[in-house]
């Protein structure tokens, strides 16, 4: 009787700290620090500061992120090596800008004359694109969650007007992204890789002769109408964007399993949520620009036949040099073929626009 007391009282006990350290663990709170590759006024640098509201709302402040702007704990092309190593807990980023740590990260972030940001969003959630991300970032120490979208980006901002391909030739372009640069080398222009908070004062020196930088939206907030005055549309160099914020692996690991989840659904619920205001954003910022008297040429269909061929070739190119990147790709190729015949069926009511070719992919 002894024993049988002695030992229920031992099992009380057990279950008693069990539940103290679980409740002690459910109540432990966090602090990390995000740092961004936006600069402060950007846009973009706004979802992660929205991101970072709504996981604070979620958790009820067990889990608080402070968002430092570009440049306040390191420049923008350091932020994945800072998250990687342990330095910070978090980043805002754009995958395409890790591509030379590995090709396969540019497909991640953007394309060419491809996905909307509701095909990435479908891509990514059903059709099995997020293991993409997971494996890739998973080899740089960290984990991702896409928490932003927005459109077809603006185009060309220039000085210098820009109406058929052949004015490219010879022009200094700032552009980001991998498969951008290699295709404006193919049109005979300069790609010059500079981060957005150098763009406005490189224009006006006459450093750069054009530049892309992002949507409308993020055009007007960054004052790229002061400085330019042509426009050069579409944008088929950015059809969609989509960003995300990195934890440190380390980091991610200690967090509770609810915070985990919260997490990700505030990425989810920002990037529906950004998408739908930065769209309704660029609209009006178009509407600004056009009234400031800006100059808009749109090229011809026959010079977007050409630079689909060149974006093909190219995409070729490294899908042959990097098995990641081809992996990426031919998920990407499957999901539009997929979803194209539904997506032509719904014209002209539907969403986004199904590839013209394919690149050829062995």
């Amino acid at each position: 009787m002894f024993l049988k007391r002695m030992i229920c009282s031992v099992l009380f006990l057990c279950m008693v700290l069990t539940l103290g350290v679980s409740t002690a663990s459910a109540e432990k709170t966090f602090n990390w620090r995000l740092a961004s590759v936006w600069s402060e006024g950007a846009p973009n640098l706004e979802s992660e500061r929205l991101f970072a509201r709504m996981v604070d709302s979620m958790s009820n402040g067990r889990l608080k992120i402070k968002v430092f702007p570009e440049g306040q704990l390191g420049p923008a092309n350091q932020v994945l090596d800072l998250v990687s190593r342990g330095a910070i807990e978090a980043g805002g980023e754009w995958a395409s800008f890790w591509a030379g740590k590995n090709t396969a990260f540019d497909l991640l972030g953007t394309q060419v004359m491809g996905f909307s940001p509701m095909d990435y969003y479908i891509w990514i959630y059903a059709f099995g694109g997020k293991k993409f991300y997971d494996d890739l970032f998973a080899q740089v120490n960290c984990v991702y969650f896409p928490h932003h979208a927005h459109d077809l980006e603006s185009g060309f901002r220039s000085n210098k007007e820009i109406k058929t391909l052949e004015d490219f030739k010879g022009m200094k372009i700032r552009v980001g992204g991998l498969i951008q640069g290699k295709l404006l080398q193919a049109l005979g222009a300069q790609p010059v890789a500079m981060s957005g908070s150098e763009v406005y004062e490189a224009l006006q020196r006459g450093v750069i002769d054009a530049c892309e930088f992002s949507t409308p939206e993020m055009d007007l907030a960054m004052k790229l109408n002061e400085v330019t005055k042509f426009w050069l549309t579409p944008g088929f160099h950015q059809t969609s964007t989509i960003n995300g914020i990195i934890i440190n692996k380390k980091n991610w690991d200690e967090l509770p399993d609810d915070l985990k989840a919260i997490v990700e659904n505030a990425s989810k619920a920002c990037y529906v949520s950004r998408f739908a205001s930065s769209t309704l954003n660029s609209a009006k910022a178009t509407n600004e620009i056009l009234a400031m008297g800006v100059k808009i040429n749109r090229l011809s269909n026959e010079d977007l036949l050409i630079i689909e061929r060149e974006k093909n070739k190219l995409m070729e190119t490294l899908a042959a040099e990097n098995p990641e990147y081809a992996a990426v790709l031919k998920s990407q190729i499957e999901f539009d073929k997929t979803i194209a015949p539904y997506r032509n069926q719904l014209e002209p009511w539907g969403f986004g626009k199904a590839w013209g070719s394919y690149p050829d992919l062995k």
